[in-house]
């Protein structure tokens, strides 16, 4: 099988208060993956790590072999995901955001994007 999304080592601790800790886990193409515990295990925050929405303290993420560094996004067409509430990439602009968004839900148009971006009148 070929692997999807690899994790290795990953931690994430804020103000010095470990949340994640040294979790390895890896997910090969076709398998469904989800993640069960208590609020405060970590879920969400390893999610916002494989989407490059926080940065791991330590450890590495792959998504198709290729690491995720904090300037990757590429990737991001590739993956669906609604963490909580939807969000947008703040070094992205305004259009690439919409222009990723609209991917996702696979309507590519480009007038689709420049029509949400005109001032209301």
């Amino acid at each position: 099988m070929d692997t999807m999304i690899e994790i290795d080592r990953l931690s994430k601790a804020y103000k010095g208060e470990e949340t994640v800790s040294d979790v390895t886990m890896h997910i090969e193409k076709g398998e469904i993956y989800g993640f069960l515990g208590p609020n405060g295990a970590g879920k969400t925050t390893i999610m916002k790590m494989i989407l490059n929405l926080v940065k791991p303290t330590s450890g590495e993420i792959r998504i198709l072999g290729k690491p995720i560094t904090h300037l990757s996004y590429q990737y991001l067409k590739d993956i669906g995901s609604i963490i909580e509430y939807p969000v947008f990439y703040e070094r992205l602009s305004a259009a690439d955001n919409l222009k990723l968004h609209c991917k996702y839900i696979g309507n590519q148009g480009e007038g689709v994007f420049k029509r949400c971006l005109e001032p209301l009148n």
